[in-house]
């Protein structure tokens, strides 16, 4: 969760500042940022974006084998794509209670038959301040 954070605190866009990180067996695979600012498409979350690439990278459609590691809550959409690609682990820092999908809200593997194990909480400080101030600096 380190360089999740790391790479986080080192965005130099207006991108709210997540970032999420698609490994096996701890070897990295993808690592990706929010990007939807960037190129205007709503769904280039960072989860999404890592997903991608890690499936393209591995030419597969599942990471069944594969572990998530995500400084925020992954949101609703974002918890049904890791459901749909049936990955392993979730591991994630701060807890999202207006968006998140798997704690929070909708829920997503409260209604499915595959069960990722999941990890929330992770650094849960340090990743919710990241957060609080990056709105802070844009609301100003």
């Amino acid at each position: 969760m380190e360089k999740v954070i790391w790479l986080s605190e080192c965005s130099e866009s207006n991108e709210v500042p997540v970032t999420a990180i698609i490994a096996i067996k701890n070897q990295e695979i993808s690592i990706a940022q929010n990007k939807v600012e960037q190129t205007k498409f709503v769904w280039e979350h960072a989860e999404y974006v890592a997903v991608k690439c890690a499936c393209e990278k591995l030419n597969t459609k599942y990471l069944d084998m594969a572990s998530i590691y995500v400084n925020l809550e992954p949101c609703e959409f974002c918890s049904a794509l890791l459901s749909a690609v049936r990955i392993k682990n979730i591991f994630f820092g701060a807890y999202n209670s207006r968006g998140g999908g798997i704690i929070h809200n909708a829920r997503i593997f409260d209604k499915t038959t595959r069960q990722p194990f999941i990890i929330g909480g992770i650094q849960e400080t340090r990743c919710s301040k990241l957060l609080s101030s990056f709105f802070k600096k844009i609301r100003k």
